[in-house]
């Protein structure tokens, strides 16, 4: 095949991309669904056939694909930034119910089965069938209790059952992403804050028990002076992808803290099923090798659990952890130590 025959190839290929793209393009604030589709298949003309791209009236016989580049990129991060903030909203509008709740025993049985069943499909990588499918149930337990209320609450609630009916509008075939970090490719300390305080809000209106694990490489300072910055990275991207390894399921969140400090937060966990997790974990780093004489005797880690207790605050519950790992640490390294009851 030669040259002009691959250049169409990828022509008709970009063609294609294109098009589908702005198929399944949804709305955004300033744009509309309709208004995206018709504009890339603009775009897919001009890459096929030379026509005028958008925002042009006269073809050219160069294709411009600088200016698509950067249309399609500004699209994609209008998109993400779309869905992040209904992620937000649906956050939002969980803390504003569990606040309402929390002085309504009634209420508070009513629509604790509902919510914890959004909070699940919302924290998993759940079809946007299962989103809406919940996030309707959830709004017609609301708009019932609402309507068996006839005291002054009621006011506080509505709004909440206004707000998840928006969300609920709103959703789209999509999932945000939390900041990732580039070297590990686990969340980044910015995106495990935000993380922690909802997970505990939710837990808070769920009655739903939480656990966390502070996961720190041992001898991480001896592997980057003897073996070098490269090596250490090395080694913090094996703990990072061991880590997650165990830590696979849906509700599991794990995160870089910083240098070579990670966190996971185990939802629907008991201090006894994270103290096993976290054994499983030792195991996994244990048997991570990495070339080098530096590090010829492999990666171990030490490790903090502790579950939440309560309506414990997140910055107490996290320094359980921090504690109880620097504990495992000073015993030498490679084990897992449950943090002090608050």
């Amino acid at each position: 095949m030669g040259a002009s025959e691959l250049l169409d190839d990828a022509l008709d290929a970009l063609g294609a991309v294109l098009r589908a793209f702005g198929r399944h393009a949804f709305s955004l604030e300033e744009t509309t669904a309709t208004e995206l589709g018709e504009r890339y298949e603009r775009w897919a003309r001009h890459v096929l056939n030379g026509a005028p791209p958008p925002d042009a009236t006269e073809a050219s016989k160069r294709r411009d694909f600088r200016t698509l580049q950067r249309d399609f990129a500004e699209r994609r991060k209008a998109e993400a930034e779309h869905v992040r903030r209904v992620r937000d909203l649906i956050w939002d509008v969980m803390n504003g119910v569990r606040r309402a709740l929390s002085h309504d025993a009634v209420a508070d049985a009513r629509l604790r089965e509902p919510l914890d069943r959004l909070r699940r499909v919302v924290s998993s990588e759940a079809t946007m069938a299962e989103l809406r499918s919940e996030v309707g149930a959830a709004v017609a337990v609301i708009e019932q209790t609402l309507a068996d209320r006839k005291d002054a609450k009621d006011v506080e609630l509505r709004g909440m059952g206004q707000a998840l009916r928006s969300a609920k509008s709103e959703l789209f075939a999509s999932q945000s992403e939390g900041e990732i970090d580039p070297l590990t490719q686990v969340f980044t300390r910015s995106s495990f804050d935000k993380h922690i305080e909802n997970a505990a809000s939710l837990a808070d209106l769920t009655g739903e028990r939480l656990a966390l694990l502070v996961v720190d490489a041992d001898r991480f300072k001896f592997v980057n002076e003897l073996a070098g910055r490269e090596a250490g990275d090395r080694a913090l991207r094996a703990i990072a992808d061991a880590t997650v390894r165990v830590a696979s399921r849906s509700t599991d969140y794990v995160a870089r803290l910083g240098s070579d400090e990670f966190a996971v937060v185990l939802g629907d966990t008991s201090l006894a099923e994270a103290l096993k997790v976290a054994e499983r974990m030792l195991d996994a780093a244990r048997r991570v090798t990495l070339p080098g004489k530096a590090v010829d005797r492999g990666i171990t880690v030490s490790i903090g659990v502790a579950e939440r207790r309560g309506f414990e605050a997140c910055a107490g519950w996290l320094e359980r952890g921090l504690a109880s790992m620097k504990q495992a640490k000073v015993a030498g390294g490679d084990r897992s130590l449950a943090a002090q009851e608050p």
